[in-house]
Order: structure tokens, then sequence, then C-alpha cells
């Protein structure tokens, strides 16, 4: 009975992931940036190579 439950969980879970992610391509199709529009991202990063240790 609980694998049966996990397997049920599990397809539920890899369903609602497919449908999120057709739901957030939609999202980002729909609000492409016009023409001529430019978008610049500065990424500041974690502090470097040092500070992971």
């Amino acid at each position: 009975m609980k694998r049966r439950i996990e397997i049920i969980m599990a397809v539920v879970l890899l369903l609602g992931a497919c449908f999120f992610a057709r739901e957030g391509a939609k999202m980002v199709e729909n609000s492409k940036a016009k023409t001529g529009e430019v978008c610049v991202v500065i990424d500041a990063g974690h502090g470097g190579y040092w500070l992971r240790r």
C-alpha cells in the first residue's frame, strides 16, 4: 500500500512539474521584450572563490 501511494505521489509530482513548465513557457512567450528595448542585467555574485570554503 505504501509503495502504491509513493508511485501515485511521484506521478502527480511529475504531472505538476510538466503543467507548471508549460504555464511558465507561455508566460515567457507572452512577455517578450519589444523591438528595440534593451535590458542589461548585472549579477553581483556571491563573493567569489575564497568565500565558498
